[in-house]
């Protein structure tokens, strides 16, 4: 590491504010963190530091951002990770008015054993140093960068993290109202149906709260559940109609046309993963 700098990281106990703490320091940078039972405070952190990472609950994100800003310098260099971006840049704009922002949302949760080959999505705000040596620190740890304006990003996301996380919980209730025993379900899981199984029990360890906010506060999540209960009552109706096997056949057929885009690919961006 070529850099003299410190960087401080608000929110630097919690679970995310761990996992970069641990990375920074992997790459040989001197870190430190503030949090609700730290002795070092917010404003101190960012008074000590060059490089500030915003590691909080999106419910006290613009707090935070307000009680920084006027410490924050034209050498300071902020970055974020909140999992929506829409709101949190829009806040940052307002209330930063020196110094380079950067706007992050890694694509991963802080259970990751291994981060090689995971994504974080970001999005230059103001400067262009900051965003250099973020994708440089993140590419030497084998992370994948796609950047994208917060406006895509979120829409994205409510396909990406709304429908999956509605569809998780939905899957548990099902299998609470089906009756079974969940050891029977496990025990007779086929391995497509396992992996979702997979899936579902890292819910287990996931904070409400942060879940709550990905669910409820995207714009755009109402509208993708609304297009997913449409979708499962149009094709139930379809699979009971006397055309079952004909609507069956038609919209398999269109299922088998993603999947082979899909197949295509997640072969180039993921080869060692299929």
């Amino acid at each position: 590491m070529n850099d003299n700098f410190k960087i401080g990281i608000i929110g630097g106990k919690g679970k995310m504010g761990k996992l970069f703490k641990n990375l920074f320091e992997k790459r040989g940078y001197p870190v430190e963190v503030s949090d609700i039972n730290t002795n070092l405070t917010n404003t101190e952190l960012v008074k000590r530091n060059k490089i500030i990472l915003i590691s909080v609950p999106m419910e006290v994100f613009p707090e935070v951002v307000k009680e920084i800003s006027p410490f924050v310098e034209n050498y300071h260099w902020v970055i974020d990770i909140c999992s929506l971006k829409r709101e949190p840049v829009k806040v940052m704009k307002m209330y930063f008015e020196k110094g380079e922002i950067l706007a992050t949302h890694p694509l991963f949760g802080p259970y990751e054993k291994d981060l090689k080959g995971k994504t974080v999505a970001f999005y230059p705000v103001r400067g262009k140093n900051v965003s250099k040596w973020f994708k440089k620190v993140m590419s030497d740890e084998g992370l994948k960068l796609v950047r994208i304006s917060p406006k895509k990003h979120d829409e994205i996301m409510a396909l990406v993290q709304v429908i999956n996380h509605f569809w998780l919980i939905l899957l548990a209730k099902m299998i609470k109202d089906s009756g079974f025993n969940l050891r029977d379900v496990v025990y007779l899981s086929t391995p497509s149906f396992l992996r979702q199984l997979y899936i579902l029990k890292r819910l287990a360890k996931q904070d409400i709260g942060l879940y709550a906010k990905i669910q409820l506060e995207n714009l755009l999540g109402k509208r993708f559940r609304n297009l997913l209960c449409r979708n499962c009552k149009f094709l139930a109706k379809a699979f009971n109609s006397e055309k079952a096997e004909k609507e069956f056949e038609k919209y398999f057929t269109l299922a088998k046309e993603v999947a082979r885009e899909l197949e295509i690919l997640l072969n180039e961006t993921y080869p060692n993963k299929i």
